[in-house]
Parts: structure tokens; C-alpha cells; sequence
């Protein structure tokens, strides 16, 4: 990014500087809120100090972007300033605490070529591109996360610069209310952390992949057959399962055009272990269909999990996303959704569904140690893929579609992913309990005068308060 006006050790951007479009429009973010006023890269953490305090100083709202992978553009907000954490990219590994200090920037995909030189490892998100930062504050559906938890419950400590300019370390025995709130609030977190101090787990050293593809007509057998054998595996197998359509990686013209696929992988130690792990997929008497492809137990490295899923994810193309939570099994919960995908404008779209603990999502997390809690037995994950500017409305349009499916029978979302810009309720229903209600006190506690921007919403919908 070219650097314009520097104030201090940071540099700044305003509308008709070169680079300033770039800066704010990068990433896979579609839609965005208005143009900021400025967009602003810290070099330090005094940087970032100096950056808060003079926002507050002008009455100016400030948006904190890590990585810029947000799918409602949550950092590009009208009338604001944005800071871009981009240099905040470091990381110090202590293998024998098995803790590491990490950048909010860091991308997970450098976090995990790091730690398995060191033979540890992290729940890092399955894309690799996305930075820690909005990655954690959200949640964290990390890999093997039914057996590691979401990542949110790895932070140990963060460092943490309030809407008062002080620098501050919240833990769990320091500042724990702003601990709690750091851990699942996602772009309502009413601060700016510069630096993760995060536990680490030992290395799976045996990673293994087993893979099917259906077409789509057998989707409700796979979804019994899935739901369960998942009942008998171990919590480190993780299960997913999409519905894609032509376009999908790997499709080719002579392909089945819909799909039903499904990926379970064992995160162990040694094969053994793998396959103990696999042994309900390997005994059960199947589908009662034939897959169209099958790959057994392929080796896989904990660096290069994330591949596979990025390439989901072309460059230039445009984006929208919902989630959706819900107490049905995978079977009940898609079953009305295999038409639609059959209709959507764009081959490209899939839709992602799962069953965190392999159906037991509804106890995964623990219960009131973090803002992170809105839980449930499936979670559905539509993805609208679309090339073209035109098309906008026609994939939108689409996706209420499926939204109109999905709403009745959900529970609520995850929040990362949440269509925050679509209701004003995506927010509310992103947490457990009462647990909105304190989060909403809470960031009044810490940014009294509203100086962060905070979650998205809707055109005209105002601010929520507690």
C-alpha cells in the first residue's frame, strides 16, 4: 500500500490518494457500507494509541480490519476511519509453555507452516488466507473445532487499546469482562487488539481424509447415512458435507452437474489411531448408494488442510454468505434446500453443512465463559459465488430464497459469517440466552461515546442499545 501523508510512523490515505479504492475495497468483501473518510496503517502499538485517541479527540468513528475477509465488509463503514492492521503480522512461538504471541494480521495459513516446524498446532480456520484478528473476536470455527473447541477458547491473553487510548491485557484473571466479551462479539468488540497470546496443541501426526461424492438425487440417504455413523465417531473426525453445483473445483463437463459431497478427517497421532477413529465410517453398511467418487484415508499435512476449501473461493469473484443454526438433523434441514441449489443463477455456490461433535453442537461450548456460545446440532453455511456485477440481484435474490427456507427452522447464527446487513436481528440471535443483552452493556461500558463503529446493520436501522 503506498503510503500518503504519514503521521507519525503511520501512514494515511484519504479519497483521491493513489491506493486509497484498493485499501478499501480489498479482500472478499462484496458489499460496504458508504467509503471511509481515511484509511490508516499502524506500524506500533503506540501508532494505534495515537490513532484511537486522536478519533476520539475529533469526534470520528473508528473500523479495525485484520485481514479484510469479512463478508459483510464489516470494517468499511461511511464517515470513518479505517485501521488497517496489515503490520501487526508477528509471531513468537514458546514450545516449551506450548503458547505462541501472534498479530492479529497473521494469516492462518503462515500460523500453521510455523507450528508444525515446532511439531505443535492451533485450531486455525479451513481457508487459509483469512488473518486471526476478525478469525478469533468472532469465534473461530476452526479445524478439528468439536475436539479443540472454537478457537476463541484457545486465547490465553490479548492486548487490548480501548476508546480511551489506554493499553490494556484482559485475560481470564485480568479485565476477564472484557475477556468475555473479546471472546465472540466479532466486529461489535469495542477495541483494538494488537497482540494474541494463544495455547497450542501437540501436532496430529497422522492427519487422514476420506472423502464421497453422490449425486444430488441421493442426497437423503447420504444425510441418514451420515447422521449415523457420525453418532459413533470420536469428536477429533470432523464431518461436512456440501451441496455444489457444475462449477464446483474439480467439476468438469462430463461430471455429474449436482453434487453431494461429504469429507471426514481424523486428526490423530499415529495410523493406528486413524484408524480407530475411521472405524465406524469403514464397518457401516453405507448409503445404499454408490459414491461417484470415494478416496480412503489419504495422508494429509496440517499445513496444507486449508487448501482444498480455498479453492472454493476464486479471487475477483463476488460474495455473499449467510449461517444458520439449527436442532435438525442434516437430513431434515436440507432436504428442502436440494431444489434450490439445482436453481441457482450461479454454478459456483455451494451450500456447507455440518454437525459440530458430530451432532452433539448443542454441548460443545462451554456455557457463559465467553460471548461465543450460540450453538446447536446442524449448521448450514450457503455461499453465493457469482462473477458478474449484473447478476448481482439475481444471486441475492436467490439467497432470500434459501433464507426463507432456513429462518423458520434456525435456532440462530455464527456470527462471523452472519448476514449481519440483512436484519437487524442476525446479531441478537447470534448469541446464547441472555447473552446479547450483556454484550450490548458491556460495549457501553468500554466505548461510552460509540468511538468503534461496531457490528454492521441494516440501511437506516439504528443503533441497538442495551
Amino acid at each position: 500500500m503506498p503510503e500518503t501523508a504519514p503521521t507519525g510512523s503511520y501512514s494515511r490515505l484519504t479519497p483521491g490518494d493513489a491506493g486509497f479504492v484498493e485499501a478499501v475495497s480489498g479482500g472478499l468483501s462484496l458489499r460496504v457500507d458508504g467509503e471511509p473518510d481515511a484509511v490508516v496503517v499502524p506500524r506500533t502499538e503506540a501508532d494505534v494509541v495515537a490513532i484511537v485517541r486522536d478519533a476520539a479527540r475529533t469526534a470520528t468513528k473508528v473500523a479495525i480490519r485484520s485481514g479484510g475477509h469479512s463478508w459483510v465488509a464489516s470494517s468499511v463503514r461511511e464517515g470513518s476511519i479505517l485501521v488497517d492492521l496489515a503490520a501487526f503480522d508477528a509471531i513468537d512461538v514458546d514450545v516449551e509453555a506450548r503458547t505462541a504471541r501472534v498479530g492479529p494480521a497473521v494469516r492462518g495459513q503462515r500460523l500453521s507452516k510455523e507450528l508444525v516446524a515446532h511439531g505443535l498446532a492451533f485450531p486455525v480456520g479451513h481457508c487459509g488466507n483469512p488473518a486471526l484478528g476478525g478469525f478469533l473476536l468472532g469465534g473461530g470455527l476452526g479445524v478439528n473445532w468439536g475436539h479443540w473447541l472454537p478457537s476463541c477458547f484457545s486465547i490465553r491473553s490479548m492486548r487490548v487499546v480501548l476508546s480511551s487510548g489506554e493499553v490494556v491485557v484482559a485475560s481470564e484473571t485480568s479485565n476477564p469482562e472484557l475477556f468475555w466479551l473479546a471472546r465472540g462479539s466479532g466486529p461489535g468488540f469495542p477495541g483494538i487488539v494488537t497482540e494474541f497470546e494463544l495455547d497450542l496443541q501437540p501436532l496430529p501426526a497422522a492427519i487422514r481424509l476420506s472423502s464421497w461424492m453422490f449425486a444430488l438425487a441421493d442426497l437423503a440417504a447420504v444425510t441418514s447415512w451420515v447422521t449415523r455413523v457420525s453418532a459413533a465417531l470420536p469428536s477429533n473426525v470432523e464431518v461436512s458435507l456440501v451441496v455444489a453445483g457444475p462449477q464446483r473445483p474439480g467439476a468438469s463437463a462430463d461430471s455429474e452437474p449436482f453434487i453431494v459431497g461429504v469429507v471426514a478427517t481424523a486428526f490423530t497421532a499415529d495410523e493406528a489411531e486413524a484408524a480407530e477413529a475411521l472405524h465406524a465410517f469403514a464397518t457401516d453398511r453405507g448409503p445404499g448408494v454408490s459414491p461417484l467418487e470415494y478416496l480412503d484415508a489419504v495422508p494429509v499435512a496440517f499445513d496444507t488442510v486449508h487448501e482444498a476449501v480455498d479453492a472454493t473461493y476464486p479471487e475477483g469473484y463476488r460474495y455473499l454468505a449467510d449461517t444458520f443454526w439449527s436442532p435438525l438433523d442434516l437430513g431434515a434441514a436440507l432436504e428442502p434446500l436440494a431444489e434450490l441449489i439445482t436453481r441457482a443463477p450461479s454454478g459456483v455456490s455451494y451450500i456447507l453443512s455440518g454437525m459440530p461433535k458430530n451432532g452433539d453442537g448443542a454441548n460443545l461450548v462451554p456455557k457463559g465463559v465467553a460471548a461465543y456460545g450460540m450453538h446447536d446440532k446442524t449448521l448450514v453455511v450457503p455461499y453465493v459465488i457469482w462473477a458478474d456485477e449484473s447478476d448481482d440481484a439475481a444471486n441475492l435474490a436467490w439467497l432470500n430464497e434459501l433464507r426463507a427456507v432456513l429462518e423458520p427452522v434456525s435456532s440462530g447464527h455464527f456470527m462471523s459469517e452472519a448476514d449481519l446487513r440483512h436484519d437487524a436481528s442476525r446479531v441478537s440471535r447470534s448469541f446464547a440466552g441472555d447473552d446479547g443483552e450483556r454484550v450490548l452493556r458491556l460495549i457501553r461500558q468500554f466505548d461510552p461515546d460509540s468511538l468503534f463503529c461496531g457490528f454492521p446493520r441494516p440501511a437506516g436501522v439504528a443503533e441497538p442499545t442495551p
